[in-house]
């Protein structure tokens, strides 16, 4: 009997994934849904099924979740005798899962190899979100550099979805062109176009997809390096899915690299990485003293999702309570620019509280000399680079205990993490060193030696040449 495909879930993501799987003539044979009114209706002539429904098929099926409610449906899927090889979680044409289990079929939309017109370089360094400024990306422009030292002839590969616009051009960009409308293959053919022996991906979506597809299928020798820049779920979902063709993983932080190991993925295949941050060494500053304003800083992406941009007003709400005088300056775009202005307004914080949009990377370091602390209330990072720059130029951290804040800031030597979410004892923290300024400069000049010392070690070059030119891995 023919395994029946089966996509649990008839919302928005359910229609969504319907639709690439019709792009590469994947249909299920039934939609399923708990929800009992929609039980024989139909999506685009197919029909809709009770859980019940389908599982007389347990053995002989294949279910898609296409649903936000994975690990409930996954259980009862697994409680009804559903093998759990059976149970993809297909959340979106980007999930890892998905397009493993559909690979075979895939591959047969790329074009013939002979056909395909080779570029020549040797490395691929991905830019999934395009060519802007956050933090992945300003790494990924430095590695550029790095890269172009050692005579590596690279370009950035961009999704086709993404603005045209060029803010680095140490290196080329190359856009995935838009042949069949299928994202997945459309970077499958730019990869093999391109001609690289080696891609570095530095997201969990469609490039490190892509390689890891083209080294199964097409090219053995295609060196895939994976870049665990994040500690989101869906990096370690990539990875677990890919594992097998990514031959090495940088990790940027103790905390992903022990959360790796966990997962199970290969110690031999594991690498430390971390980047140089611009740094002389020295105090070439002042931090504000007793009597006046405390100077706070923040350099990030403008957003709630991760960043918590939000929770800086109720941070300055909390400090004005204490009666701190304090100049909080937030730099940086994003989609809660609007209404973090309204909140600082409504709240009565202007005099205290400015957003001063981005601050152009040749001066970023202008900016966090002029800071006494760095502030983050971040709910993830992987290893911020922001963090690392203002330690640099002597600001004190005082941030949530994120992934990579451990591995620099040494709590009262050189600055202060908190558990995450919890702004009353950030609050505490920045009211201590508000009455003991002090400390201040201490506090400084042992982040800057900590900064250093990660400098001296990093050795950049010989880090990528042994990458990328002896192939030495380890």
């Amino acid at each position: 009997m023919k395994e029946k495909i089966i996509f649990w879930g008839t919302g928005k993501l359910g229609h969504a994934v319907l639709a690439f799987c019709e792009k590469i003539n994947v249909l299920p044979d039934f939609f399923c849904d708990s929800a009992s009114d929609l039980w024989g209706s139909e999506i685009n002539g197919i029909k809709i099924l009770s859980p019940q429904d389908i599982y007389q098929w347990k053995n002989q099926m294949i279910v898609f979740i296409t649903c936000g409610r994975y690990a409930e449906v996954k259980g009862q899927l697994l409680e009804n005798g559903v093998p759990e090889n059976a149970i993809v979680i297909a959340d979106g044409e980007r999930a890892p899962e998905m397009l493993c289990r559909l690979s075979e079929l895939l591959r047969h939309f790329i074009s013939k190899a002979d056909g395909i017109r080779e570029e020549n370089y040797k490395c691929l360094i991905d830019l999934s979100g395009g060519m802007v400024l956050g933090g992945v990306e300003r790494w990924s422009y430095s590695l550029a550099e790095i890269v172009t030292g050692i005579r590596i002839k690279s370009a950035y590969l961009i999704p086709e979805h993404c603005s045209k616009k060029i803010a680095d051009q140490t290196i080329p960009a190359m856009f995935v062109e838009k042949k069949t409308g299928i994202p997945i293959v459309d970077t499958m053919e730019s990869i093999l176009y391109s001609g690289a022996d080696t891609v570095i991906c530095n997201f969990p979506f469609e490039i490190m997809a892509g390689a890891c597809m083209v080294k199964k299928y097409i090219n053995p020798g295609l060196k895939v390096i994976a870049v665990l820049h994040n500690d989101e779920e869906i990096y370690y979902r990539a990875l677990r899915v890919w594992g097998e063709y990514i031959d090495t993983c940088l990790t940027i932080s103790t905390r992903t690299k022990e959360k790796l190991l966990r997962e199970g993925f290969p110690s031999y295949k594991i690498r430390d990485l971390y980047w140089n941050v611009f740094c002389d060494g020295k105090i070439r500053r002042s931090y504000s003293l007793e009597g006046e304003p405390l100077r706070i800083g923040y350099a990030g992406r403008i957003s709630i999702h991760q960043k918590r941009v939000d929770l800086l007003v109720a941070v300055g709400e909390k400090l004005k309570e204490s009666h701190v005088e304090f100049c909080m300056r937030i730099a940086g775009t994003g989609e809660y620019e609007e209404e973090l202005l309204r909140q600082i307004e409504a709240k009565g914080l202007e005099a205290c509280m400015k957003w001063i949009g981005e601050v152009p990377h040749a001066h970023i370091m202008d900016f966090w000399k002029e800071q006494d602390i760095c502030i983050s209330c971040s709910e993830w990072e992987g290893h911020s680079i922001s963090h690392s720059e203002a330690m640099a130029a002597g600001a004190v951290p005082v941030i949530t205990d994120t992934s990579g804040a451990t591995d620099d800031v040494e709590e009262g030597v050189n600055g202060f993490v908190v558990d995450i979410g919890d702004m009353d004892m950030l609050v505490e923290r920045i009211v201590y060193l508000h009455t003991h300024r002090e400390i201040l400069p201490q506090m400084g000049s042992q982040s800057i030696k900590k900064i250093m010392a990660k400098n001296r070690a990093a050795e950049p070059e010989a880090y990528w040449k042994a990458l990328l030119v002896t192939g030495d891995d380890r």
